[in-house]
Protein backbone atom coordinates (compact mmCIF):
# COMPACT_ATOMS: atom_id res chain seq x y z
CA UNK A 1 0.00 0.00 0.00
CA UNK A 2 1.18 3.01 -0.65
CA UNK A 3 0.53 5.77 2.14
CA UNK A 4 2.63 8.86 2.93
CA UNK A 5 2.31 11.21 6.11
CA UNK A 6 -0.04 14.02 6.25
CA UNK A 7 1.83 17.02 6.39
CA UNK A 8 1.61 19.11 9.09
CA UNK A 9 -1.06 21.60 8.99
CA UNK A 10 -0.84 25.14 9.20
CA UNK A 11 -3.68 25.77 11.78
CA UNK A 12 -2.30 24.23 15.02
CA UNK A 13 -2.90 20.28 13.99
CA UNK A 14 0.09 18.19 14.37
CA UNK A 15 0.34 15.82 11.41
CA UNK A 16 0.44 12.25 12.18
CA UNK A 17 3.01 9.99 11.31
CA UNK A 18 2.00 6.10 10.86
CA UNK A 19 4.36 3.42 10.71
CA UNK A 20 3.03 0.33 8.70
CA UNK A 21 3.73 -3.16 8.81
CA UNK A 22 2.25 -5.69 6.11
CA UNK A 23 -0.57 -6.70 8.87
CA UNK A 24 -0.13 -3.77 11.22
CA UNK A 25 -0.38 -0.93 11.77
CA UNK A 26 0.84 1.53 14.73
CA UNK A 27 0.84 5.16 14.90
CA UNK A 28 0.56 7.71 17.30
CA UNK A 29 0.11 11.36 17.70
CA UNK A 30 -1.07 14.59 19.81
CA UNK A 31 -2.02 18.10 19.28
CA UNK A 32 -3.12 20.72 20.90
CA UNK A 33 -6.79 19.99 20.10
CA UNK A 34 -6.79 16.47 21.49
CA UNK A 35 -7.12 14.94 18.69
CA UNK A 36 -6.91 10.87 19.17
CA UNK A 37 -4.01 8.68 17.35
CA UNK A 38 -4.66 6.09 14.75
CA UNK A 39 -5.83 3.15 16.62
CA UNK A 40 -2.94 0.96 17.69
CA UNK A 41 -4.60 -2.15 17.97
CA UNK A 42 -5.73 -1.88 14.03
CA UNK A 43 -5.01 -4.12 11.55
CA UNK A 44 -3.86 -3.39 8.32
CA UNK A 45 -4.92 -5.62 5.93
CA UNK A 46 -4.35 -6.12 2.11
CA UNK A 47 -7.45 -8.54 0.44
CA UNK A 48 -8.83 -10.45 3.65
CA UNK A 49 -8.74 -10.70 7.41
CA UNK A 50 -8.75 -14.20 8.53
CA UNK A 51 -10.65 -17.21 7.06
CA UNK A 52 -13.93 -18.83 7.44
CA UNK A 53 -14.15 -22.28 8.49
CA UNK A 54 -17.60 -22.63 9.79
CA UNK A 55 -21.22 -21.74 8.97
CA UNK A 56 -23.60 -19.09 11.53
CA UNK A 57 -27.22 -19.22 12.68
CA UNK A 58 -27.16 -15.76 11.34
CA UNK A 59 -24.72 -12.20 11.33
CA UNK A 60 -26.17 -9.00 12.35
CA UNK A 61 -24.20 -5.83 9.70
CA UNK A 62 -24.73 -2.47 10.35
CA UNK A 63 -25.08 -0.08 7.39
CA UNK A 64 -23.47 3.28 8.54
CA UNK A 65 -25.14 5.35 5.89
CA UNK A 66 -28.32 4.21 6.35
CA UNK A 67 -31.21 2.59 4.56
CA UNK A 68 -30.65 1.91 0.31
CA UNK A 69 -32.72 3.90 -1.61
CA UNK A 70 -33.41 1.01 -3.43
CA UNK A 71 -31.61 -2.13 -4.70
CA UNK A 72 -32.04 -2.02 -8.47
CA UNK A 73 -28.46 -2.67 -9.39
CA UNK A 74 -27.62 0.07 -11.80
CA UNK A 75 -29.42 2.12 -9.60
CA UNK A 76 -26.78 1.49 -6.32
CA UNK A 77 -24.21 3.77 -6.82
CA UNK A 78 -25.14 4.97 -3.35
CA UNK A 79 -23.14 2.89 -0.74
CA UNK A 80 -25.69 1.05 1.58
CA UNK A 81 -27.39 -0.32 -1.91
CA UNK A 82 -24.53 -0.87 -3.95
CA UNK A 83 -23.31 -3.16 -0.64
CA UNK A 84 -26.72 -5.33 -0.42
CA UNK A 85 -27.39 -5.35 -3.97
CA UNK A 86 -23.64 -7.62 -4.29
CA UNK A 87 -25.11 -9.72 -1.71
CA UNK A 88 -28.44 -10.24 -4.11
CA UNK A 89 -27.42 -9.99 -7.41
CA UNK A 90 -24.85 -11.81 -9.15
CA UNK A 91 -22.88 -9.61 -12.14
CA UNK A 92 -21.89 -11.62 -15.08
CA UNK A 93 -18.11 -11.39 -14.46
CA UNK A 94 -16.00 -10.94 -10.99
CA UNK A 95 -13.99 -8.57 -9.62
CA UNK A 96 -11.36 -9.83 -7.01
CA UNK A 97 -9.97 -7.59 -4.06
CA UNK A 98 -6.78 -7.17 -6.51
CA UNK A 99 -9.46 -5.89 -8.92
CA UNK A 100 -8.38 -8.92 -11.50
CA UNK A 101 -11.33 -10.12 -13.20
CA UNK A 102 -12.42 -13.40 -13.79
CA UNK A 103 -15.66 -15.30 -15.08
CA UNK A 104 -18.56 -15.72 -13.31
CA UNK A 105 -22.07 -16.03 -14.71
CA UNK A 106 -20.58 -16.10 -17.70
CA UNK A 107 -17.36 -16.57 -19.44
CA UNK A 108 -16.41 -14.25 -22.24
CA UNK A 109 -14.59 -13.62 -25.60
CA UNK A 110 -13.62 -10.73 -27.88
CA UNK A 111 -13.52 -11.94 -31.02
CA UNK A 112 -12.88 -8.49 -32.91
CA UNK A 113 -12.64 -4.60 -30.53
CA UNK A 114 -16.06 -4.18 -31.60
CA UNK A 115 -17.62 -7.14 -30.37
CA UNK A 116 -17.94 -8.40 -27.36
CA UNK A 117 -19.69 -12.39 -26.75
CA UNK A 118 -20.84 -13.78 -23.22
CA UNK A 119 -21.55 -17.44 -22.87
CA UNK A 120 -23.97 -18.30 -19.77
CA UNK A 121 -22.69 -20.99 -16.90
CA UNK A 122 -25.63 -23.54 -17.64
CA UNK A 123 -27.76 -24.69 -14.47
CA UNK A 124 -28.00 -21.30 -13.01
CA UNK A 125 -31.10 -20.16 -11.70
CA UNK A 126 -33.02 -17.67 -9.96
CA UNK A 127 -34.43 -17.67 -6.21
CA UNK A 128 -37.98 -18.83 -7.50
CA UNK A 129 -36.23 -22.00 -9.51
CA UNK A 130 -36.44 -19.85 -12.83
CA UNK A 131 -33.38 -20.52 -15.20
CA UNK A 132 -30.99 -17.78 -15.65
CA UNK A 133 -30.98 -17.37 -19.89
CA UNK A 134 -29.80 -15.06 -22.36
CA UNK A 135 -33.11 -13.14 -22.79
CA UNK A 136 -32.61 -12.20 -18.90
CA UNK A 137 -29.26 -11.00 -19.11
CA UNK A 138 -30.47 -9.05 -22.37
CA UNK A 139 -33.04 -7.64 -20.57
CA UNK A 140 -30.13 -6.43 -17.45
CA UNK A 141 -28.00 -4.91 -19.78
CA UNK A 142 -30.44 -2.69 -21.45
CA UNK A 143 -32.22 -1.76 -18.26
CA UNK A 144 -28.43 -0.80 -17.44
CA UNK A 145 -28.13 1.57 -20.18
CA UNK A 146 -31.52 3.16 -19.86
CA UNK A 147 -31.49 6.81 -19.89
CA UNK A 148 -32.85 6.56 -16.60
CA UNK A 149 -30.18 4.92 -14.40
CA UNK A 150 -27.06 6.58 -13.02
CA UNK A 151 -24.64 4.38 -15.84
CA UNK A 152 -26.14 4.79 -18.55
CA UNK A 153 -22.91 6.79 -19.53
CA UNK A 154 -21.06 3.43 -19.40
CA UNK A 155 -23.04 1.85 -22.23
CA UNK A 156 -22.29 5.49 -24.27
CA UNK A 157 -20.58 3.38 -27.00
CA UNK A 158 -22.55 0.19 -27.01
CA UNK A 159 -24.74 -0.46 -30.35
CA UNK A 160 -26.78 -3.51 -29.55
CA UNK A 161 -27.14 -6.21 -27.11
CA UNK A 162 -28.91 -9.50 -28.58
CA UNK A 163 -29.26 -12.96 -27.78
CA UNK A 164 -27.38 -15.01 -30.13
CA UNK A 165 -28.20 -18.21 -28.50
CA UNK A 166 -30.32 -19.56 -25.42
CA UNK A 167 -26.60 -19.29 -22.87
CA UNK A 168 -25.05 -16.68 -25.68
CA UNK A 169 -25.08 -12.60 -25.40
CA UNK A 170 -23.22 -10.69 -28.17
CA UNK A 171 -22.90 -6.93 -27.41
CA UNK A 172 -21.64 -4.71 -30.30
CA UNK A 173 -20.07 -1.52 -30.30
CA UNK A 174 -20.04 1.65 -32.35
CA UNK A 175 -16.57 2.35 -31.07
CA UNK A 176 -14.23 0.18 -28.92
CA UNK A 177 -14.84 0.71 -25.23
CA UNK A 178 -11.79 0.42 -22.65
CA UNK A 179 -14.13 0.77 -19.45
CA UNK A 180 -16.97 -1.38 -20.19
CA UNK A 181 -15.41 -5.27 -19.68
CA UNK A 182 -14.44 -4.24 -16.22
CA UNK A 183 -17.96 -2.56 -15.64
CA UNK A 184 -19.60 -5.95 -15.96
CA UNK A 185 -18.04 -6.94 -12.95
CA UNK A 186 -19.71 -4.27 -11.13
CA UNK A 187 -23.65 -3.59 -10.39
CA UNK A 188 -23.38 -2.31 -14.03
CA UNK A 189 -23.44 -5.79 -15.08
CA UNK A 190 -25.85 -7.14 -12.31
CA UNK A 191 -28.73 -10.05 -14.11
CA UNK A 192 -31.97 -9.71 -13.16
CA UNK A 193 -34.96 -12.09 -13.78
CA UNK A 194 -36.79 -10.49 -16.75
CA UNK A 195 -40.16 -11.70 -15.83
CA UNK A 196 -40.22 -10.48 -12.58
CA UNK A 197 -38.86 -7.36 -13.25
CA UNK A 198 -41.32 -6.27 -16.12
CA UNK A 199 -43.92 -7.18 -13.72
CA UNK A 200 -42.59 -5.15 -10.35
CA UNK A 201 -42.26 -2.09 -13.00
CA UNK A 202 -42.08 1.09 -11.07
CA UNK A 203 -41.43 0.06 -7.93
CA UNK A 204 -38.52 -2.99 -8.53
CA UNK A 205 -35.72 -2.82 -6.32
CA UNK A 206 -38.03 -0.88 -3.94
CA UNK A 207 -39.21 -2.48 -0.41
CA UNK A 208 -42.31 -3.05 -2.19
CA UNK A 209 -41.26 -4.32 -5.38
CA UNK A 210 -38.17 -6.13 -4.18
CA UNK A 211 -36.21 -7.97 -7.50
CA UNK A 212 -35.71 -11.39 -7.85
CA UNK A 213 -31.75 -12.56 -8.87
CA UNK A 214 -29.54 -15.38 -8.51
CA UNK A 215 -27.21 -14.50 -5.65
CA UNK A 216 -26.19 -15.95 -2.54
CA UNK A 217 -28.77 -13.97 -0.86
CA UNK A 218 -31.97 -13.57 -1.14
CA UNK A 219 -33.98 -10.08 0.06
CA UNK A 220 -37.05 -11.96 2.29
CA UNK A 221 -37.90 -8.80 4.19
CA UNK A 222 -37.30 -5.38 4.13
CA UNK A 223 -38.77 -2.84 6.68
CA UNK A 224 -38.69 0.65 5.54
CA UNK A 225 -37.31 2.78 8.63
CA UNK A 226 -36.17 -0.62 10.70
CA UNK A 227 -34.29 -2.65 8.36
CA UNK A 228 -33.57 -5.51 6.15
CA UNK A 229 -33.55 -9.78 6.46
CA UNK A 230 -31.26 -11.43 3.89
CA UNK A 231 -31.71 -15.78 3.69
CA UNK A 232 -29.18 -17.94 2.45
CA UNK A 233 -29.79 -19.16 -1.11
CA UNK A 234 -29.27 -23.00 -0.33
CA UNK A 235 -29.47 -23.73 -4.27
CA UNK A 236 -26.62 -21.38 -5.28
CA UNK A 237 -24.93 -21.77 -8.24
CA UNK A 238 -21.14 -21.98 -6.77
CA UNK A 239 -21.13 -24.69 -4.26
CA UNK A 240 -17.60 -22.16 -3.20
CA UNK A 241 -19.62 -19.12 -3.01
CA UNK A 242 -22.38 -20.56 -1.07
CA UNK A 243 -23.20 -18.85 2.16
CA UNK A 244 -22.02 -19.49 5.55
CA UNK A 245 -24.64 -17.44 7.69
CA UNK A 246 -27.72 -18.22 6.80
CA UNK A 247 -29.41 -15.31 7.68
CA UNK A 248 -28.35 -11.48 7.91
CA UNK A 249 -29.62 -9.06 9.91
CA UNK A 250 -29.10 -5.48 8.40
CA UNK A 251 -29.74 -2.54 10.43
CA UNK A 252 -29.46 0.75 9.70
CA UNK A 253 -28.36 2.67 12.12
CA UNK A 254 -26.38 5.74 11.02
CA UNK A 255 -25.64 7.60 14.88
CA UNK A 256 -21.55 6.73 15.00
CA UNK A 257 -22.01 6.72 19.06
CA UNK A 258 -24.59 4.06 18.94
CA UNK A 259 -22.79 1.84 15.92
CA UNK A 260 -19.54 1.93 18.32
CA UNK A 261 -21.43 0.80 21.43
CA UNK A 262 -23.24 -1.63 19.72
CA UNK A 263 -20.11 -3.06 18.16
CA UNK A 264 -18.25 -2.99 21.76
CA UNK A 265 -21.11 -4.50 23.37
CA UNK A 266 -21.16 -7.33 20.54
CA UNK A 267 -24.88 -7.12 19.09
CA UNK A 268 -23.28 -5.72 15.62
CA UNK A 269 -21.46 -8.32 14.51
CA UNK A 270 -19.79 -5.98 12.21
CA UNK A 271 -19.72 -2.54 9.77
CA UNK A 272 -17.77 -1.43 6.77
CA UNK A 273 -17.44 2.53 6.89
CA UNK A 274 -17.01 2.55 10.43
CA UNK A 275 -16.94 6.92 10.55
CA UNK A 276 -13.05 8.08 11.95
CA UNK A 277 -14.38 9.73 15.01
CA UNK A 278 -15.24 6.38 16.82
CA UNK A 279 -11.37 5.04 16.41
CA UNK A 280 -10.74 5.84 19.65
CA UNK A 281 -13.14 4.13 21.31
CA UNK A 282 -13.28 1.13 18.94
CA UNK A 283 -8.96 0.44 18.95
CA UNK A 284 -8.94 -1.39 22.14
CA UNK A 285 -12.17 -3.33 22.17
CA UNK A 286 -12.56 -6.64 23.58
CA UNK A 287 -15.22 -7.73 21.10
CA UNK A 288 -13.64 -7.30 18.30
CA UNK A 289 -10.93 -6.27 15.91
CA UNK A 290 -10.40 -2.56 14.31
CA UNK A 291 -9.19 -3.29 10.90
CA UNK A 292 -7.86 -0.76 8.41
CA UNK A 293 -8.49 -2.09 4.54
CA UNK A 294 -5.98 -1.85 1.39
CA UNK A 295 -6.32 -1.04 -1.29
CA UNK A 296 -9.14 2.09 -0.95
CA UNK A 297 -10.87 3.69 -3.65
CA UNK A 298 -12.33 5.75 -0.86
CA UNK A 299 -12.72 9.38 -0.54
CA UNK A 300 -14.71 12.49 0.45
CA UNK A 301 -15.99 15.00 -2.35
CA UNK A 302 -17.77 17.95 -1.64
CA UNK A 303 -20.67 19.19 -4.45
CA UNK A 304 -21.83 22.64 -5.07
CA UNK A 305 -25.44 20.90 -5.83
CA UNK A 306 -27.54 24.42 -6.95
CA UNK A 307 -26.58 25.94 -10.36
CA UNK A 308 -28.04 28.86 -8.99
CA UNK A 309 -28.18 30.55 -5.72
CA UNK A 310 -25.17 32.28 -3.75
CA UNK A 311 -22.60 29.83 -5.62
CA UNK A 312 -23.92 30.14 -8.84
CA UNK A 313 -20.57 32.89 -9.02
CA UNK A 314 -17.92 30.81 -10.15
CA UNK A 315 -15.67 33.34 -7.86
CA UNK A 316 -17.63 32.69 -4.62
CA UNK A 317 -17.46 28.82 -5.53
CA UNK A 318 -13.62 29.11 -5.67
CA UNK A 319 -13.72 31.43 -2.39
CA UNK A 320 -15.38 28.79 -0.66
CA UNK A 321 -12.67 25.85 -1.55
CA UNK A 322 -9.78 28.51 -0.78
CA UNK A 323 -10.73 28.53 2.79
CA UNK A 324 -10.53 24.65 3.59
CA UNK A 325 -7.43 23.13 5.11
CA UNK A 326 -7.49 19.26 3.39
CA UNK A 327 -4.35 18.19 6.06
CA UNK A 328 -5.98 19.34 8.86
CA UNK A 329 -8.99 17.20 7.76
CA UNK A 330 -7.17 14.38 7.15
CA UNK A 331 -5.25 14.62 10.25
CA UNK A 332 -8.22 15.81 12.45
CA UNK A 333 -11.30 14.37 11.55
CA UNK A 334 -9.94 10.71 9.94
CA UNK A 335 -7.22 10.58 12.97
CA UNK A 336 -4.35 9.85 9.89
CA UNK A 337 -6.56 7.11 8.62
CA UNK A 338 -6.50 9.73 5.43
CA UNK A 339 -4.18 12.05 3.47
CA UNK A 340 -5.07 15.19 1.71
CA UNK A 341 -6.32 15.33 -2.16
CA UNK A 342 -6.13 17.90 -4.28
CA UNK A 343 -7.95 17.68 -7.19
CA UNK A 344 -11.59 16.08 -7.78
CA UNK A 345 -10.12 12.85 -9.53
CA UNK A 346 -9.18 11.21 -6.17
CA UNK A 347 -5.54 10.01 -6.46
CA UNK A 348 -6.10 6.42 -6.26
CA UNK A 349 -8.02 6.39 -8.89
CA UNK A 350 -5.11 6.89 -11.26
CA UNK A 351 -2.13 5.82 -8.57
CA UNK A 352 -2.41 2.33 -8.90
CA UNK A 353 -1.36 -1.12 -10.54
CA UNK A 354 -4.11 -0.63 -13.45
CA UNK A 355 -1.99 2.49 -14.71
CA UNK A 356 1.47 1.97 -16.60
CA UNK A 357 3.90 3.98 -15.09
CA UNK A 358 3.94 6.60 -18.36
CA UNK A 359 0.18 7.42 -17.41
CA UNK A 360 0.49 7.52 -13.52
CA UNK A 361 3.40 10.18 -14.35
CA UNK A 362 1.36 12.34 -16.57
CA UNK A 363 -1.30 12.27 -13.52
CA UNK A 364 1.21 12.35 -10.80
CA UNK A 365 2.51 15.67 -13.65
CA UNK A 366 -1.08 17.56 -13.52
CA UNK A 367 -2.07 16.89 -9.92
CA UNK A 368 1.30 18.07 -8.56
CA UNK A 369 0.48 21.49 -10.28
CA UNK A 370 -3.40 21.97 -8.33
CA UNK A 371 -1.30 20.45 -5.30
CA UNK A 372 1.64 23.61 -5.36
CA UNK A 373 -1.36 26.24 -5.89
CA UNK A 374 -4.42 24.62 -3.23
CA UNK A 375 -1.50 23.42 -0.08
CA UNK A 376 -1.64 27.49 0.65
CA UNK A 377 -5.36 27.08 1.13
CA UNK A 378 -6.87 27.52 4.64
CA UNK A 379 -4.58 29.52 5.74
CA UNK A 380 -4.57 33.26 7.11
CA UNK A 381 -3.90 34.67 3.73
CA UNK A 382 -5.90 32.64 2.01
CA UNK A 383 -9.12 33.48 3.77
CA UNK A 384 -8.28 37.02 3.66
CA UNK A 385 -7.53 36.27 -0.30
CA UNK A 386 -11.10 34.47 -0.49
CA UNK A 387 -13.11 36.94 1.58
CA UNK A 388 -11.67 39.99 -1.42
CA UNK A 389 -12.85 37.47 -3.69
CA UNK A 390 -16.00 36.45 -2.62
CA UNK A 391 -17.56 40.24 -2.45
CA UNK A 392 -15.92 41.69 -5.57
CA UNK A 393 -17.94 38.61 -6.76
CA UNK A 394 -21.10 40.38 -5.33
CA UNK A 395 -21.23 37.77 -2.47
CA UNK A 396 -22.83 39.81 0.88
CA UNK A 397 -23.80 36.75 3.70
CA UNK A 398 -26.27 34.92 1.96
CA UNK A 399 -26.72 31.72 3.84
CA UNK A 400 -24.89 28.87 1.98
CA UNK A 401 -26.61 25.36 2.73
CA UNK A 402 -24.27 22.50 3.50
CA UNK A 403 -26.27 19.22 3.98
CA UNK A 404 -24.55 16.04 5.59
CA UNK A 405 -25.86 12.79 7.05
CA UNK A 406 -27.26 13.02 10.41
CA UNK A 407 -25.42 10.95 13.05
CA UNK A 408 -22.47 10.41 11.57
CA UNK A 409 -19.58 12.31 13.82
CA UNK A 410 -16.92 11.90 11.09
CA UNK A 411 -19.01 14.02 8.44
CA UNK A 412 -20.41 16.51 11.09
CA UNK A 413 -17.01 17.14 12.62
CA UNK A 414 -16.12 18.04 8.79
CA UNK A 415 -18.90 20.13 8.38
CA UNK A 416 -18.09 21.78 11.93
CA UNK A 417 -14.60 22.55 10.17
CA UNK A 418 -15.60 23.59 7.05
CA UNK A 419 -17.79 26.20 8.44
CA UNK A 420 -15.46 27.65 10.46
CA UNK A 421 -12.95 28.28 8.01
CA UNK A 422 -15.69 29.84 5.24
CA UNK A 423 -16.58 32.23 8.11
CA UNK A 424 -13.34 33.32 8.44
CA UNK A 425 -13.49 34.98 5.21
CA UNK A 426 -16.94 36.04 5.80
CA UNK A 427 -19.21 33.42 3.91
CA UNK A 428 -22.09 32.22 5.83
CA UNK A 429 -22.17 28.63 5.84
CA UNK A 430 -25.32 26.67 7.35
CA UNK A 431 -25.11 23.15 8.51
CA UNK A 432 -28.30 20.96 7.74
CA UNK A 433 -27.88 17.24 8.56
CA UNK A 434 -30.10 15.03 6.19
CA UNK A 435 -32.02 11.64 7.52
CA UNK A 436 -30.58 8.64 5.81
CA UNK A 437 -33.02 8.39 3.21
CA UNK A 438 -33.29 12.09 2.55
CA UNK A 439 -29.67 11.85 2.44
CA UNK A 440 -29.20 8.74 -0.03
CA UNK A 441 -32.46 10.42 -1.94
CA UNK A 442 -30.35 14.31 -2.51
CA UNK A 443 -27.11 11.73 -3.34
CA UNK A 444 -28.94 11.03 -6.42
CA UNK A 445 -32.75 12.80 -7.23
CA UNK A 446 -32.48 16.59 -7.53
CA UNK A 447 -36.28 17.15 -6.42
CA UNK A 448 -34.81 16.48 -3.10
CA UNK A 449 -32.02 18.66 -3.29
CA UNK A 450 -34.24 21.84 -3.11
CA UNK A 451 -33.05 24.36 -0.76
CA UNK A 452 -29.03 22.96 -0.07
CA UNK A 453 -26.21 24.53 -1.66
CA UNK A 454 -23.29 21.90 -0.99
CA UNK A 455 -23.49 18.16 -0.78
CA UNK A 456 -21.11 16.83 1.54
CA UNK A 457 -20.26 12.88 1.74
CA UNK A 458 -18.55 9.98 1.24
CA UNK A 459 -17.76 8.31 -2.50
CA UNK A 460 -16.16 5.52 -3.94
CA UNK A 461 -15.22 4.06 -7.53
CA UNK A 462 -15.73 0.89 -8.46
CA UNK A 463 -12.95 0.85 -11.36
CA UNK A 464 -9.43 1.99 -10.20
CA UNK A 465 -9.75 4.12 -12.97
CA UNK A 466 -10.85 7.95 -13.22
CA UNK A 467 -12.88 7.15 -16.24
CA UNK A 468 -15.95 6.20 -13.71
CA UNK A 469 -15.83 9.48 -11.47
CA UNK A 470 -15.23 11.87 -14.21
CA UNK A 471 -18.02 10.61 -16.37
CA UNK A 472 -20.77 10.52 -13.44
CA UNK A 473 -19.95 14.06 -12.68
CA UNK A 474 -19.35 15.24 -16.02
CA UNK A 475 -21.51 13.43 -18.54
CA UNK A 476 -24.95 15.71 -19.30
CA UNK A 477 -27.84 14.75 -18.11
CA UNK A 478 -26.55 12.02 -15.57
CA UNK A 479 -28.15 12.14 -12.02
CA UNK A 480 -24.55 13.07 -10.50
CA UNK A 481 -23.89 16.16 -12.49
CA UNK A 482 -25.27 18.08 -10.12
CA UNK A 483 -24.86 21.71 -11.43
CA UNK A 484 -25.47 20.82 -15.51
CA UNK A 485 -22.07 20.76 -15.99
CA UNK A 486 -21.90 20.83 -19.64
CA UNK A 487 -18.47 21.40 -21.52
CA UNK A 488 -17.94 20.30 -25.43
CA UNK A 489 -14.38 19.19 -24.97
CA UNK A 490 -14.28 18.19 -21.75
CA UNK A 491 -17.25 15.63 -22.86
CA UNK A 492 -15.39 14.77 -25.96
CA UNK A 493 -12.32 14.66 -24.03
CA UNK A 494 -13.81 11.77 -21.84
CA UNK A 495 -15.80 10.14 -24.59
CA UNK A 496 -12.40 10.00 -26.04
CA UNK A 497 -10.49 8.15 -23.72
CA UNK A 498 -13.13 5.88 -23.35
CA UNK A 499 -13.14 4.78 -26.78
CA UNK A 500 -9.30 4.18 -26.50
CA UNK A 501 -7.14 1.42 -25.27
CA UNK A 502 -3.94 3.04 -24.89
CA UNK A 503 -3.64 3.80 -21.19
CA UNK A 504 -0.99 6.27 -21.63
CA UNK A 505 -3.32 8.45 -24.31
CA UNK A 506 -6.37 8.02 -22.02
CA UNK A 507 -4.03 9.63 -19.41
CA UNK A 508 -3.59 12.57 -21.83
CA UNK A 509 -7.11 12.87 -22.44
CA UNK A 510 -7.90 12.92 -19.08
CA UNK A 511 -5.67 15.18 -18.00
CA UNK A 512 -6.90 17.51 -20.49
CA UNK A 513 -10.24 17.31 -19.67
CA UNK A 514 -9.24 17.62 -15.95
CA UNK A 515 -7.77 21.48 -16.75
CA UNK A 516 -10.78 22.51 -17.59
CA UNK A 517 -13.13 21.38 -15.11
CA UNK A 518 -11.30 21.93 -12.31
CA UNK A 519 -10.97 25.43 -12.30
CA UNK A 520 -15.05 25.39 -12.39
CA UNK A 521 -14.88 24.51 -8.81
CA UNK A 522 -17.97 22.46 -8.72
CA UNK A 523 -16.74 19.79 -6.81
CA UNK A 524 -13.87 18.89 -5.05
CA UNK A 525 -11.73 15.26 -3.01
CA UNK A 526 -10.74 16.73 -0.22
CA UNK A 527 -9.51 13.40 1.39
CA UNK A 528 -8.80 10.42 0.22
CA UNK A 529 -8.84 7.27 3.41
CA UNK A 530 -8.48 3.04 3.91
CA UNK A 531 -11.18 1.08 4.36
CA UNK A 532 -11.82 1.20 7.92
CA UNK A 533 -14.11 -2.13 9.41
CA UNK A 534 -14.47 -3.85 12.60
CA UNK A 535 -15.03 -7.07 12.81
CA UNK A 536 -16.17 -9.45 15.64
CA UNK A 537 -14.21 -11.81 17.54
CA UNK A 538 -14.69 -15.50 16.61
CA UNK A 539 -15.65 -14.39 12.60
CA UNK A 540 -13.08 -14.85 9.47
CA UNK A 541 -13.14 -14.59 5.85
CA UNK A 542 -14.09 -10.69 5.56
CA UNK A 543 -12.77 -9.01 2.50
CA UNK A 544 -10.58 -5.84 3.49
CA UNK A 545 -10.21 -3.80 0.84
CA UNK A 546 -12.54 -2.10 -1.20
CA UNK A 547 -13.22 -4.52 -3.34
CA UNK A 548 -15.70 -6.10 -0.93
CA UNK A 549 -18.31 -3.80 -2.72
CA UNK A 550 -18.01 -5.91 -5.77
CA UNK A 551 -18.77 -9.19 -4.26
CA UNK A 552 -21.07 -11.10 -1.91
CA UNK A 553 -19.08 -9.55 0.80
CA UNK A 554 -21.59 -10.98 3.31
CA UNK A 555 -21.74 -14.02 2.62
CA UNK A 556 -17.82 -14.73 2.59
CA UNK A 557 -17.85 -14.04 6.63
CA UNK A 558 -18.11 -17.08 8.76
CA UNK A 559 -17.27 -18.52 11.84
CA UNK A 560 -13.44 -18.51 12.77
CA UNK A 561 -11.16 -21.29 13.98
Amino acid sequence: MNRHRPERARRGWAACAAVAALTTLAAACSSSSGTAAPATSAKLVAGTYGAANGSLSSLTWDLPYGEPNTVDPPNTAFYSSSLIAANLCDPLLRLSPNYSISPNLATYRQPSPLTLVFSLRPGVKFWDGSPVTAADVVWSLQHSASPATAVAFLYANVKSITATGPLQVTVTFKKPDSLFLFEMATFVGMVQEKRFAEHAGTKLGSAAGKIMCSGPYELTSWAPGSGMTLTANPHYWNPAGRAHAHTVHIEFTTDSTSIAQALIAGQLDGAYEISPATIPRLQNASSGKLIFGAPSQLYLTLNVVNPTGPLASLDVRKALFMTINRAALATAAYHGAAIPNWTQMNVGSWKNGSWPAAAQKIFATAYAGFERQEKSWGTPAAFAAAKQLAAKAGYHGQPIVLATLAGDATLAQVAGLIQGWAREAGLNVQIKPLQPLAYSNASYNAKYRVGLDLLLGTTFNNAPSPLEPTGLAYSPGNPYNYTNYNNPKVTADIAAAHTTVNLVQQARLLTAAQAIYEPAYNAQTLVQFDEIMFLKNGLGGATTSFAYMNEPSLAVIGKAK
